[in-house]
């Protein structure tokens, strides 16, 4: 038997999406700032689940694909976050399937408790 990790995010993505984005990207983040491309490019969230990090690289100019693969919350997020610059799609690791059918290429990779 497999754990389902995805099912709780359905059940409590508004609890969820509201914790997390609680907090700025900023304050969490602030170790990685420095080590991220000055120049912005097109990136890939994986497990993007509220959008709030989706959201932050958004308004710095990134073309972002979020992946999420709990449908609930990936809704939820587009709500509270819907920027032209987001491209929200299912997906999940490992395979990231959908991903790969895209056949685009990233300048950055960004996973954030996944």
């Amino acid at each position: 038997m497999s754990w389902d990790t995805i099912t709780p995010y359905h059940r409590g993505f508004r609890e969820f999406a509201e914790a997390y984005d609680a907090f700025g990207f900023a304050d969490i983040h602030a170790h990685a700032l420095p080590h991220l491309p000055t120049k912005p490019g097109l990136m890939l969230d994986v497990g993007a689940g509220s959008g709030r990090d989706a959201e932050w690289f958004a308004t710095q100019g990134w073309e972002v694909v979020a992946a999420e693969p709990a449908t609930a919350l990936r809704q939820e997020a587009t709500r509270r976050h819907p920027s032209p610059r987001i491209r929200w799609i299912d997906d999940r690791l490992p395979a990231l399937a959908n991903t790969h059918r895209l056949g685009l290429g990233f300048d950055l990779v960004w996973l954030s408790g996944v």
